[in-house]
């Protein structure tokens, strides 16, 4: 009887063995594919600049130019939106007025209109630097690459997940 029992222990930690060692590998893997999809700020701007670069035509000259104007005007807007996206995710005290309503919406359109007077403003300035037609073409390349991005990301999210049965 004791040799068949050991035979038995020895079976079950071998399988435990093997179902960890999967488990290890399974993580691992898990763990490179996160790593491989983590968002790369520079990297993301390279990309970009890139891309509008050939899409708006510029020269070398222009680019040099436009990107130091260009990264400053979103560095500005990215800042209001950081504070609209606080603005609104930010809870209201318990029992909020219709004023204190009121006051969070007022203050969300100032910063959204203070958006549109910081993209007109060096949209001007940016067309004193290249041609106006390369900056519209520059401004409609960076809505087609944040859009191609989206549905680059949406996609190996959707990719992750479990399939439905």
């Amino acid at each position: 009887m004791q040799p068949i029992l050991q035979k038995q222990i020895n079976r079950n930690m071998k399988k435990l063995f093997i179902l960890i060692l999967f488990q290890l590998c399974a993580g691992f893997s898990l763990m490179a594919q996160h790593e491989r999809w983590k968002f790369n700020p520079e990297e993301f701007r390279a990309k970009l600049e890139e891309f509008i670069t050939r899409e708006a035509g510029f020269t070398t000259a222009e680019a040099q130019a436009f990107y130091p104007v260009f990264h400053k005007m979103k560095e500005e807007q990215r800042n209001l939106q950081k504070e609209i996206f606080t603005l609104k995710r930010i809870p209201m005290d318990d029992n909020p007025s219709e004023k204190d309503y009121a006051n969070k919406i007022q203050r969300i359109c100032e910063l959204n209109t203070r958006m549109a007077q910081i993209q007109e403003t060096y949209y001007k300035k940016l067309a004193k630097t290249v041609p106006a037609q390369k900056v519209y073409k520059a401004m409609l390349a960076e809505d087609v690459y944040h859009r191609k991005m989206l549905r680059q990301f949406n996609g190996r999210r959707r990719d992750n997940r479990p399939q439905k049965k």
